[in-house]
């Protein structure tokens, strides 16, 4: 009864572009891969059964996440839960190093897990737990100690990892959670973030200033450091960091309109170094043009909005920060990838939620909307008992 109620209760909206995404998604992760294996139709095969068994791992964690509500476990579970998390990043180390970074617990040969992924997903829900306090002695407490293990968390994914885009998305998710508690003990510290925004934004701006980038351009033997000045001009690094952005964006511009059709994009056969993860926008505007990306991102949007809307106008504050943290995790994802292949900015490797392949990736965004489905459907519930009265 409990289960069928809460399939009922759940927003149509994300459901219907839960499913349209998860198929769009396999499709297109399918079309990119074939450009790693030329005529290989065993490799092909062995894509299509992975990204099932995701899909179907993934499912599972959505309705564990709706038809639970994890917030009602005590704080004290959360901190074990913390702990083993860092354990698994620690951990990461010892397997060895992929794509530059040390991010991926290996099952056999084939499996791999990203902890930081479920990290993403964790720091929410522990905010949302942490935050949500009836004592208010513990208001500031709580805000130092989040502070303190959101930090452990994203230096040990940066320095010791070496996954720059997953520690950037993580510090920017618990840095708007911060914001969102309007407790007064607080607040002084909250504003402090707001200036240090401000300060982000003007350092942006004169890293990309003349002078500055001239600098920078002595020392482009280093790694990150290409990558920022590829993003500056990436015709200047044709032969280098710039490569895979040049070719991202003649993607673009051959899928024109209405694309080449599903299947006939020519740049992932030789191009990308990831088409299915990082670069895999470009696979879909090649072959699905500008009609198939706009249509990509309305159901994107019809996915998010109702999260959004919710978030807005609920005063539960447990239910507005699970809310705002599973929008922001997912448009940050969004922003750093688009503008990563596009030039806009720097490439992060951070890839879209949904549409990307990766398994951790996708069980724990699905986890992170059958959270915020929870949510909304208490949201709901809410509502109607007011109205009711």
């Amino acid at each position: 009864m409990y289960i069928r109620d809460s399939l009922r209760k759940a927003d149509k909206r994300v459901s219907i572009a839960i499913l349209i995404l998860l198929i769009f998604g396999s499709l297109m992760i399918v079309s990119a891969e074939m450009g790693n294996n030329v005529g290989n139709t065993s490799y092909l095969s062995l894509v299509i059964r992975h990204q099932l068994m995701y899909v179907v791992a993934g499912t599972i964690v959505y309705f564990a996440f709706l038809f639970n509500d994890f917030l009602k476990f005590r704080l004290s579970l959360y901190y074990f839960g913390y702990v083993f998390i860092l354990v698994a990043l620690l951990a990461c180390r010892l397997f060895g190093q992929v794509g530059g970074a040390y991010a991926w617990l290996w099952i056999g040969n084939a499996i791999s897990i990203q902890p930081s992924e479920f990290a993403k997903l964790f720091m929410i829900a522990l905010a949302a737990k942490m935050f949500a306090t009836d004592k208010q002695e513990k208001n500031l407490i709580n805000f130092r100690n989040y502070a303190i293990m959101a930090a452990v968390y994203i230096v040990i994914i940066f320095g010791y990892q070496h996954d720059l885009g997953s520690a950037v998305v993580l510090a920017i998710i618990c840095y708007c959670v911060m914001l969102v508690p309007n407790y007064k003990e607080i607040r002084k510290y909250q504003n402090y973030m707001l200036i240090g925004v401000v300060v982000a934004i003007a350092l942006a701006l004169l890293i990309l200033s003349d002078p500055v980038t001239e600098f920078l351009k002595a020392h482009s033997d280093n790694y990150m450091i290409g990558r920022f000045l590829a993003a500056a001009d990436p015709f200047l690094y044709q032969y280098d960091n710039g490569y895979h952005i040049i070719m991202s964006l003649v993607s673009f511009a051959n899928g024109g309109l209405f694309g080449l059709g599903y299947g006939n994009s020519i740049h992932k056969y030789m191009n990308f170094p990831n088409p299915s993860n990082d670069f895999i926008l470009p696979v879909i505007v090649e072959e699905l043009g500008i009609v198939g990306f706009v249509g990509f991102i309305l159901v994107y949007g019809l996915m998010l909005y109702p999260i959004v809307s919710a978030s807005l106008k609920t005063k539960v504050l447990q239910t507005k920060i699970v809310l705002l943290g599973v929008f922001i995790y997912f448009c940050v994802h969004f922003i750093l990838n688009v503008g990563g292949v596009s030039g806009l900015i720097p490439l992060t490797g951070v890839p879209i939620l949904m549409i990307s392949s990766g398994g951790s990736s996708l069980m724990a965004c699905l986890g992170a909307l059958g959270m915020a489905q929870r949510q909304l459907i208490k949201h709901k519930d809410s509502l109607d008992e007011s109205n009711s009265r």
